[in-house]
């Protein structure tokens, strides 16, 4: 069944800053297995409420067929963007596109399932007022608030439902809980500025397919995506609205920000650039900063490439160089989260998966590569190149004459793999461990150019958990428990290594010790702001709220990514 939806490319005070009179574009979708009012498909469903009594207000009627013209739902004025009805198309418009996105052949080349059960995530396009918008696994959704404009917003409102960022955003954190679900409840601060970086990326994505947005970006900055523009402010007028016009955007992609403790440099706005190692809001930034320059070096190669190969202007030749390299981007940035190892991770844990996907993806091609090491040695995530080194594409007996039908199927078969290669996985002797859900993915791949080559792969996990004595002082169990891992990648028909990676906690990689030093100063933080619940906290959890389940001295850390919210709740206090 075809599907076409409204939906606007940026909030309205963006669009009207940009001068862009037309600012609503329609989307396509084939192939959806049914369609309801709200608008509901079979993965996405709106649900509107009353906020006064808690009602439920009937959602956008799907209009009758009309031959093979593609369905649609009906919207009395597509120019009122605070009307119900637009807000919720526009909200299932850029989160299913977000999804689909993710599951392109040449991205994830399958299905993601949400991390939660049930086959639906629901969005809430008009859940409360509050400065905020968020995911949360436990109520299966995404919430977008409103609240009372400062700045003198149409209506003398925002709506953080008609932010193509903050949808795409939090439908990111959405998608990533559901591809590596470990790290909703993950300690480690650098793991849950990885979430936060990971749904700013992925609204920078979804940016980049406005052809509306790309054209009048790249008219604006003549031809170049480096330095301030459209594309690097994250949440414009939610920005603007919350520093009360301090401020363009609520993050900025292009930046210096850095984990370099000799750094003592400012940003334009006069903050530090070095950042607080607890903050995930702040933490995301180091990493954002690292990969928008490594999308604006293949802007520039390509672009490159094209104008003198058609002899023509580097301008003339930008728009062509951008969609290169968005679509280089995308593979790079969603391959990585499949290579991802379980559990808790760091920036280079991810910065390697970047890598080991990349080199899979395009081996004759380092740019991308060689651009996101230099940046983050620059940025101290790491303190020396070879602290990236990933090797992929390798023989190994281990995995030679594996009947990898059967290691996906057969949860048996799968433990047995594991336990007679403990060593090459680097499982500790002696110590439990858990084989997650094997994944027979095939990805579009474009190796030398020309058409896509199909390439089927076995994804295998596993994990187990470590100890860590806790920080004195806290009133806490003495230890806590923290869970690490493998990922390994096999060539389904060369039955090659495409790639093994052992999460920085797993394998004892340096900066180990300095992220268990950050996880003891995040139990800090969480205490002192009263944010952490032993035992407990069920149904009346706060929204911010993270447990500690416990058992005897030992401590599990549950719900910490329910702390991100699109932004920090108060900016006057100090902020876990």
């Amino acid at each position: 069944m075809k599907l076409r939806v409204p939906y606007l490319v940026q909030d309205p005070q963006t669009v009207d800053a940009k001068g862009m009179a037309d600012a609503v574009e329609h989307l396509t979708f084939d192939g959806e297995p049914f369609l309801l009012d709200g608008p509901v498909c079979r993965r996405v469903a709106v649900l509107d409420f009353d906020e006064s009594g808690g009602e439920r207000i009937a959602g956008a009627p799907l209009l009758p067929a009309d031959g093979d013209r593609p369905r649609g739902y009906a919207i009395a004025d597509e120019s009122d963007f605070t009307a119900r009805d637009f807000m919720q198309v526009n909200a299932f418009a850029t989160v299913l596109s977000t999804l689909r996105m993710f599951q392109e052949p040449d991205a994830l080349g399958r299905e993601v399932r949400w991390a939660f059960d049930g086959p639906q995530l629901l969005v809430v396009p008009r859940a409360g007022e509050w400065a905020n918008a968020f995911y949360e696994r436990e109520s299966r959704s995404l919430q977008f608030f409103h609240f009372p404009s400062t700045q003198g917003a149409a209506g003398g409102r925002v709506f953080t439902a008609l932010s193509q960022d903050v949808v795409a955003h939090e439908t990111g954190h959405a998608l990533l809980d559901g591809i590596a679900p470990d790290l909703y409840n993950s300690l480690t601060p650098q793991s849950l500025a990885l979430h936060e970086g990971v749904a700013d990326l992925t609204a920078l994505l979804v940016a980049l397919r406005s052809r509306k947005l790309r054209e009048r970006m790249l008219a604006q900055t003549h031809g170049s995506i480096r330095g301030d523009n459209a594309l690097t402010r994250m949440a414009e007028q939610f920005g603007f609205e919350r520093e009360r016009g301090r401020r363009m955007a609520l993050r900025m992609l292009w930046n210096d920000k850095t984990l370099d403790p000799d750094d003592t440099s400012a940003d334009r706005f006069g903050e530090a650039n070095l950042v607080a190692a607890t903050d995930p809001h702040l933490l995301c930034l180091v990493l954002t900063g690292a990969l928008y320059r490594v999308l604006a070096a293949l802007h520039d190669d390509y672009t490159r490439q094209r104008a003198a190969e058609q002899g023509i202007s580097l301008f003339s030749a930008s728009g062509y160089g951008l969609f290169r390299a968005r679509e280089h981007f995308k593979r790079l940035l969603l391959r990585a989260l499949d290579y991802l190892p379980p559990g808790e991770v760091s920036f280079a844990d991810y910065g390697r998966a970047v890598l080991a996907a990349d080199q899979a993806s395009h081996p004759d091609e380092s740019l991308g590569r060689d651009e996101l090491v230099r940046e983050l040695v620059r940025r101290r995530v790491v303190d020396h190149p070879a602290r990236l080194e990933v090797r992929t594409g390798f023989d190994a007996p281990e995995v030679a004459g594996v009947d990898l039908e059967v290691l996906v199927a057969s949860d048996w078969a799968a433990y047995d793999f594991a336990n007679r290669n403990r060593a090459f996985l680097g499982i500790p002797q002696g110590i439990h461990f858990r084989v997650r859900p094997r994944l027979d993915v095939s990805k579009e791949y474009y190796l030398g150019g020309g058409a896509p080559t199909a390439v089927r792969e076995c994804l295998f996990k596993v994990s187990w958990d470590r100890e860590e004595p806790n920080p004195p002082g806290l009133r806490l169990p003495v230890r806590r428990q923290i869970t690490v891992g493998t990922t390994l990648a096999i060539d389904w028909q060369t039955r090659r290594v495409r790639a093994l990676l052992r999460s920085q906690a797993a394998a004892a990689l340096p900066g180990t010790d300095e992220q268990t030093a950050h996880r003891d100063a995040m139990l800090r933080r969480l205490v002192a702001a009263g944010r952490l619940h032993v035992e407990g906290g069920g149904p009346g959890l706060p929204v911010s709220g993270v447990r500690a389940e416990t058992s005897g001295e030992l401590m599990r850390i549950r719900g910490s990514a329910r702390l991100l919210h699109v932004a920090r709740e108060d900016r006057g206090q100090e902020e876990v």
